[in-house]
């Protein structure tokens, strides 16, 4: 519109004439029938040569190939919508010629410039492509604004932030792929509200279990300190010594599993490592008896960090216990703990049949019990968890790998900062 609005300025202004101009010269220049020829001003449009009457040039506003045109127009008296001839009194002959299209009025511009018309078509091609670029740009802006309500959506949906409404983006094809994200986020809803509500209702039976677990501790407790007050042989005071002390463990596990289930937890205390360490030994030698099993102790830990004690030992605990299990009656476990540039660390190393490779990927994960080479009957896929989450609380790494004996399981803690080595 801006285009034609401006060539209809320009032509009624006088500076560019419209195209049938040259006719209307040409009709203007012949009416009456003139006698004689009179040459027409710079303004005249068309071209035009005069011929004698022998046909020579007497007169023209063209030269070269274009007046030989001319003289061809002559020679085989053609007609066309845009040629036109007439013949004087005198016998002297004026051809014209012209086309149909927009001219500058101006005779240098003429001169100087390609005609009008093509000049004004091209500034039209040229805004087209202007008006494409600015659309195509608007575009691109426009669609990357709509794309960034995929990217919140995968957001909110990535952080189990579901509890929103997908909004409309306006645009059909991105409304239907928002529409499917829209009963994604829905069916995601409702299967976690549904595991919430499960989960709840397990950590509720634990805390009721691990509750109700504290009478027949306590009892078994009172009875074997009982036991100790008679007079009763090494052997069986030594058995007795060991019911009491696991049933302590036991209960401290209980109260253990008590605060979790409520939402406490145990803070974190400066240790001595080597103290925590003895600790465990003793925890597990009796274990390692009972099965018959030798357990290889070597402390090499010193100094004190910030720990969370009774988590650390409960999960170092699980390590060694699973690796006396997996241990046949009179083979080995290795227990040693090191002192490391940036940490300190404890490693487990059993003779039994080792980690398979599905294993070595998933025994960390909660309730994960598919390692038959590890002999899973008896066991709930909590104890390589529980250790993995005390690790990772202490931002440490459990690591699982295997040996040439059997399975070896790290526990690496770093923490450089917190270590006061002894000297």
């Amino acid at each position: 519109m801006v285009w034609f609005t401006c060539l209809a300025r320009l032509q009624n202004n006088g500076i560019v004439y419209r195209g049938v101009v040259p006719n209307q010269q040409v009709e203007q220049l012949l009416a009456g029938e003139p006698k004689i020829f009179v040459s027409p001003g710079d303004n005249f449009l068309a071209d035009y040569a005069l011929f004698g009457r022998n046909g020579e040039a007497l007169e023209s506003n063209v030269e070269g190939k274009r007046l030989d045109v001319m003289a061809g127009f002559l020679k085989e008296d053609a007609t066309s919508t845009n040629v036109s001839r007439y013949t004087y009194a005198n016998g002297s002959t004026i051809i014209f010629q012209w086309q149909y299209r927009s001219e500058f009025a101006n005779p240098v511009l003429r001169r100087k410039l390609p005609p009008f018309e093509y000049l004004w078509l091209a500034t039209l091609g040229a805004a087209l492509a202007v008006c494409l670029l600015f659309n195509t740009l608007w575009l691109r802006r426009r669609l990357a604004a709509k794309l960034k309500l995929f990217s919140e959506v995968s957001e909110k949906v990535g952080s189990q932030a579901l509890d929103f409404l997908i909004p409309h983006a306006g645009i059909r094809e991105y409304d239907q792929a928002l529409g499917a994200m829209e009963h994604m986020r829905e069916a995601l809803y409702n299967s976690l509200s549904s595991q919430w509500a499960a989960q709840q209702e397990r950590e509720a039976e634990i805390a009721a279990l691990a509750h109700d677990l504290k009478t027949p501790l306590t009892l078994v407790g009172g009875n074997a300190e009982l036991l100790l007050d008679e007079e009763l042989p090494e052997h069986s005071r030594k058995i007795v010594e060991t019911i009491v002390a696991s049933n302590d463990r036991a209960k401290r596990y209980v109260t253990s599993l008590l605060e979790a289930s409520t939402g406490a937890d145990e803070a974190f205390e400066r240790t001595s490592l080597s103290s925590m360490f003895d600790e465990l030994s003793q925890s597990t030698i009796a274990i390692a008896e009972a099965k018959g099993v030798n357990l290889h102790i070597q402390n090499g830990l010193s100094g004190a960090a910030r720990i969370q004690k009774s988590h650390l030992l409960r999960a170092l605990g699980n390590v060694v216990q699973n690796a006396i299990e997996h241990t046949s009656r009179g083979g080995n476990v290795h227990l040693e703990g090191s002192m490391e540039d940036d940490g300190w660390q404890v490693t487990v190393r059993d003779e039994g049949p080792g980690f398979s490779k599905a294993a070595l990927h998933h025994a960390t994960e909660r309730l994960w019990r598919g390692d038959a080479a590890r002999g899973t009957d008896g066991h709930n896929g909590f104890g390589l968890w529980f250790a993995a989450q005390v690790t990772k609380a202490h931002a440490g790494q459990l690591v699982l790998s295997n040996c040439d004996s059997g399975g070896v399981v790290t526990i690496k803690i770093a923490n450089p900062t917190e270590i006061n080595k002894d000297t």
